[in-house]
């Protein structure tokens, strides 16, 4: 503001000096706080030495540039000049610091990504008498990008939040300043993972809030990946072809677990009559999210919605066919009879709700449920049976509820195949928090 009054002072040819060295006081105190600031954090380790260097002196030097000149006012033209060359020097170097390079310059490409026909360069087929073997890569073609889209910002060689590197497979492999993030075979243990499906408001949360989260195919992605032993190189993946695909010249894209399928729903698209109920539904504060090749399915998250919410989730059943997700955390006031209509409800997430076992009965008819999230509910043993009529539920997260580990075991053995994530192992510390956050479910 100063270095702009000071030019306007030039052309108007009026006396605005009283106020430019007020303004430039000002600054200069706020520099050197944000300086000494600067200087404690950079102090972490937790960045790369050679930009911290050149961001640390050059906002120094803007600190004692900008004090000189509210001392040597007879020159203060020359010397806004200067001062306003460090500002964008510094706020560059801090922009690396914080972002990432490139971060107001790259464009922003969702990373959702599945094998295409451009990086199929990495993929190898061979055929011997009718069996054909795939070879691709799943770190460099899927999970690289996200980490890249994602993570990179803040652990990478530019900045190593917490000592942790994403950006190679030996650092991912050796982790942070507080151990291992990743256990090949097991994502419900790795904290790559796990941070992710944490509530977005948890401390432990990855990405922070105000970081571009990942999408729900992304964070599919990593699980996958680190249950199928995380590999680093070329996967290999046999198949029996009938005699007339042999001398086909069409390569399918791998079929790997790594690449995850949605049961197949006949949705139609949205008509206008759809999208005029999500106008108001966004003006009412629920987050909605496409996706689809048409953009025909629907995720709805009531987390800003903070009255008539039942009449919200009412008026949602008028698109019902259309929503396969519903995120409705952090409410007491829900009328679970009004979620059985969402015939095509895939992913289901009740988070600190006010469920009890009663309550389960609505879900046994969804057909298409395959994810439940009962974080922080009040459900027990005798509702957690009755989940298993759910057929189709592949995951269940349990932490912080009323189920016993007997009431689990009981349910693994009638489905045998359902992951349970109940918070039976203990999170690391994170450098974000303080030492007695030893439960994320705290």
């Amino acid at each position: 503001m100063a270095v702009a009054l000071q030019f306007f002072q030039i052309f108007s040819k009026k006396d605005f000096n009283s106020s430019i060295s007020l303004l430039v006081l000002i600054g200069s105190i706020f520099a050197g706080l944000s300086c000494l600031a600067g200087w404690l954090l950079a102090s972490t380790g937790d960045y790369n030495d050679e930009i911290v260097f050149f961001h640390r002196w050059s906002g120094i030097a803007t600190f004692f540039l900008a004090l000189t000149s509210y001392f040597w006012i007879r020159y203060r033209n020359y010397l806004f000049t200067g001062l306003l060359i460090l500002i964008i020097v510094t706020g560059h170097y801090g922009s690396i610091l914080t972002y990432g390079e490139g971060y107001f310059i790259k464009p922003k490409i969702d990373s959702t990504v599945i094998i295409s026909a451009k990086n199929r360069r990495s993929l190898k087929i061979e055929k011997v008498q009718g069996e054909t073997t795939q070879y691709f890569y799943p770190y460099e073609d899927q999970i690289v990008p996200i980490l890249k889209s994602k993570c990179y910002s803040c652990h990478s060689i530019q900045k190593k939040k917490g000592g942790l590197r994403l950006d190679s497979e030996f650092f991912i492999r050796k982790g942070g300043k507080h151990g291992r993030i990743m256990m090949s075979g097991n994502a419900l243990k790795s904290h790559l993972y796990t941070y992710l499906i944490l509530p977005e408001d948890d401390d432990l949360h990855m990405p922070p809030t105000g970081k571009r989260q990942l999408t729900r195919m992304e964070i599919q992605l990593i699980e996958q990946w680190i249950s199928s032993g995380a590999p680093f190189g070329e996967v290999e993946q046999k198949m029996v072809l009938a005699s007339n695909d042999l001398t086909s010249s069409a390569i399918d894209l791998p079929n790997s677990d790594l690449i995850p399928a949605e049961k197949q729903m006949d949705i139609a698209p949205l008509s206008p009559t759809d999208n005029l109920v999500l106008d108001k539904l966004k003006d009412a504060k629920i987050s909605i999210v496409y996706s689809g090749a048409k953009n025909e399915r629907i995720s709805l998250n009531f987390i800003n919605v903070k009255s008539d919410f039942n009449a919200l989730l009412a008026q949602s059943k008028s698109i019902k066919t259309h929503v396969t997700e519903l995120k409705l955390n952090d409410s007491d006031q829900i009328d679970f009879s009004a979620i059985r209509d969402f015939s095509n409800l895939r992913i289901l997430n009740l988070g600190h709700t006010n469920l009890k076992d009663d309550d389960v009965e609505n879900f046994q008819g969804l057909g298409q449920l395959e994810q439940l999230n009962l974080y922080g509910t009040k459900i027990t043993d005798a509702g957690l049976m009755k989940l298993a009529e759910c057929q189709y539920l592949k995951v269940l997260y349990l932490w912080d509820t009323k189920v016993s580990a007997i009431g689990i075991n009981e349910l693994k053995k009638k489905r045998p195949k359902l992951k349970i994530e109940s918070g039976q192992f203990t999170f690391k510390l994170a450098d974000t928090i303080s030492p007695k956050r030893l439960d994320p479910n705290k």
